[in-house]
């Protein structure tokens, strides 16, 4: 409960305060970027500094940043699959074992080279589903923020306030 309330505080606090709509989406987007990445523990941090650095909103960033950070799973698993979809344009070719004593070692060099395209995929993953996410998202925030502002208001108010309007 105690996390669910902060949450709903902090997004009535980006909601209430002056900043445009560009500024909010800047803070969300920026603050969203580094969870495509493993960053160990440094990751709200590098959303902060991101954010200053393109003056967007830190509370967005932040919330973005605690977002991030559950579903980080899910992100990991999205970078895997789109940076394997996209390596997989290429050509697979099978290199038939010739010698019979070399199928050890050509199992163990498989091996290696299957957990280094892994990383590769990854890597091309993250960077493809960051620069991606954050040029789409941005529209896509500002444009709900500009437009539905209020209503995300009302929505993230506490029951009690919501009955005592109704």
């Amino acid at each position: 409960m105690k996390w669910t309330r902060k949450f709903r505080l902090t997004m009535i606090q980006m909601l209430r305060s002056k900043q445009g709509a560009s500024k909010i989406a800047l803070g969300i987007v920026f603050g969203f970027f580094p969870c495509w990445f493993p960053t160990f523990g440094i990751g709200p941090a590098m959303s902060i500094g991101l954010t200053k650095l393109v003056r967007g909103s830190v509370t967005g960033a932040l919330l973005a940043a605690g977002v991030g950070s559950f579903v980080w799973p899910l992100l990991f698993y999205l970078n895997y699959a789109v940076g394997s979809l996209w390596t997989s344009q290429g050509v697979n070719v099978e290199v038939p074992d010739v010698r019979p004593g070399e199928g050890m070692y050509q199992e163990a060099a498989e091996s290696v080279h299957s957990w280094q395209q892994m990383g590769m995929d990854f890597v091309i993953g993250a960077v493809l589903n960051s620069i991606v996410f954050t040029a789409v998202g941005y529209f896509i925030v500002r444009y709900l923020v500009h437009r539905y502002r209020h209503r995300f208001l009302w929505l993230v108010r506490s029951r009690k306030r919501k009955l005592k309007h109704a």
